[in-house]
């Protein structure tokens, strides 16, 4: 199991390179409508997409932790800024500016991997920019099987980048599954599965996972290589209610 441990730690952090540098979109599925995902923002670091985040309020957006790092430290809110209201990563929409980042008090090697970031401004919904409901404490995860979507900036499958988000819909992977593929699951993660070469990837760190119209977890890592027989894990927001409606409030 410690063999385990440590070799999906190995892979995750050059996992962890790859989501705050390269650019790119969700492996598989298909180009989002313009207005399928309002909640969705490319974070950015020193103006280069770097992982998704989701709208939780005018001025709170909802990201993993990791993202908010380079090299074991905060990156300074000065450096950051998000774009809202487009698919395209390169244009269109509003870049907005960040205020401050408050991070999960625990969190740590991926543990408890989220963080809320304060805009600058507060945002005007419209039809393309608009926050989505979080997942009650106690709230129980879609069955096994059920479909789950994901919409993210991440790498594809042949390595190539583009500057729409994608959209795909995984499944929510049994226990045991997940068990296999992350040995430190609990009430705090789940996982979900993919067909060969399809998932999550490289730049889709902090991106929604969405079901019945209810953001239900944010991506956190892939174990191996990207599109693996593994399952993606995602950190479960009904275990972290609590702490993200502080933040909102």
């Amino acid at each position: 199991m410690m063999q385990q441990r440590l070799l999906i730690l190995g892979l995750i952090g050059l996992t962890l390179v790859g989501m705050c540098h390269a650019q790119g979109r969700i492996m598989g599925g298909a180009e989002a409508d313009p207005t399928a995902t309002p909640f969705a923002a490319s974070l950015r670091v020193d103006n280069a997409h770097a992982c998704g985040g989701c709208i939780l309020s005018p001025t709170k957006i909802l990201t993993t932790a990791h993202c908010v790092h380079r090299d074991g430290k905060l990156i300074d809110a000065s450096r950051l800024s998000c774009r809202v209201g487009s698919t395209n990563q390169y244009a269109g929409g509003k870049i907005v500016f960040v205020e401050s980042v408050a991070v999960h008090p625990d969190y740590y090697n991926l543990d408890n991997n989220l963080a809320v970031i304060t805009l600058s401004s507060a945002l005007s919904y419209t039809e393309r920019i608009s926050a989505i409901p979080v997942a009650a404490s106690g709230e129980a995860l879609p069955a096994e099987g059920s479909e789950v979507n994901v919409a993210g900036w991440g790498r594809t499958s042949d390595g190539t980048t583009s500057y729409k988000i994608r959209e795909t819909s995984l499944q929510v992977a049994s226990e045991a599954a997940c068990l296999d593929a992350y040995s430190n699951h609990g009430e705090q993660s789940f996982c979900l599965a993919h067909e060969l070469k399809e998932g999550t990837c490289h730049g889709d760190g902090g991106s929604g996972a969405v079901y019945g119209d209810k953001l239900i977890g944010v991506t956190n890592f892939v174990v191996g290589a990207c599109g693996s027989r593994y399952p993606d894990v995602f950190v479960r927001l009904s275990s972290y209610s609590d702490w993200i409606q502080e933040q909102i409030a």
